[in-house]
């Protein structure tokens, strides 16, 4: 299976209110975080958990849904956060860790982030799953 860059793996934010301000996902977990590519077009959904793992979902390049997990952790005093995929060994074409920078940005706002791979991904995160 190939992935087109649904290396959402850091097309990411992160948003961070006063309640939260130990743990800057807080305000992703239950919600669904959107990006899509700004150079492909390829839209992916990111659901994180507060235990450290996430489902990423979108379309292969067959034009089929597929999903996959993953873990997520932040780095560098939580400035950054860096997704890395679970895939079956050998999978082809399968995205490795990939970093963005963590800001604050409440449920609805949309922004643009570029990860440690060079994409460019719009990013909006909605209330529920």
């Amino acid at each position: 299976m190939r992935f087109t860059k649904l290396a959402l793996a850091g097309a990411f934010l992160c948003f961070a209110t006063a309640a939260y301000a130990d743990d800057p996902m807080a305000n992703t977990y239950g919600n669904t975080v959107t990006t899509k590519n700004t150079k492909t077009g390829a839209v992916g959904t990111l659901l994180f958990n507060a235990d450290g793992t996430y489902t990423a979902g979108g379309t292969g390049p067959d034009g089929k849904a597929i999903t996959y997990p993953g873990k997520w952790m932040t780095k560098d005093n939580g400035a950054t956060l860096c997704l890395t995929p679970t895939l079956p060994a050998g999978t082809p074409n399968a995205p490795g860790e990939s970093c963005s920078p963590v800001a604050a940005h409440p449920v609805g706002e949309h922004w643009t982030v570029t990860n440690s791979a060079g994409d460019t991904f719009d990013v909006v995160v909605t209330a529920g799953r």
